[in-house]
């Protein structure tokens, strides 16, 4: 029975970050890469700085796309983790609880893990200290102090 109730909570930690990642993809994809095309050797010093020029522009345009994917994927999966994750908290099964504030941590991890290089230093504070007291309030709120924790 305890393996079952662990094996659930695993599984919808596991399976709700990826569920949002690629509900998100489905409808924003993210940016690819440009293919890689193998260029001869530049014979001349312009025909060199066009090469460069263009990997430069290809850079420059992926990494536009890559940070409005980021910013998609942190607007997507920020409430839907946090819903989760109060969510879990509410539930009396232990082990789809457990796994759904499990699965939100992770979804809102991930979800700044692709945006973090794009992101001031307020945005991150203020994300980790509101993170930090929904935590707090979640473990005070289902186990409060002087009581066992029962299932």
């Amino acid at each position: 029975m305890l393996a079952r109730q662990i094996a659930i909570g695993f599984g919808l930690a596991i399976i709700f970050p990826l569920l949002v990642y690629y509900g998100v993809r489905t409808f924003s994809p993210p940016p690819k890469w440009p293919p890689f095309e193998y260029e001869a050797q530049a014979a001349t010093a312009e025909e060199r700085r066009a090469q460069n020029e263009k990997r430069k522009v290809e850079r420059a345009t992926y990494n536009d796309q890559a940070k409005a994917f980021a910013r998609v994927l942190i607007i997507a999966s920020t409430p839907l983790g946090i819903g989760a994750i109060l969510i879990g908290m509410l539930l009396h099964s232990a082990s789809v609880g457990t796994g759904l504030i499990l699965g939100g941590i992770v979804t809102v991890a991930h979800g700044y893990w692709g945006y973090w290089n794009y992101a001031d230093d307020w945005l991150r504070f203020v994300s980790l200290l509101l993170g930090f007291g929904i935590l707090l309030f979640v473990a005070y709120w289902r186990w409060p102090r002087g009581q066992p924790n029962l299932p």
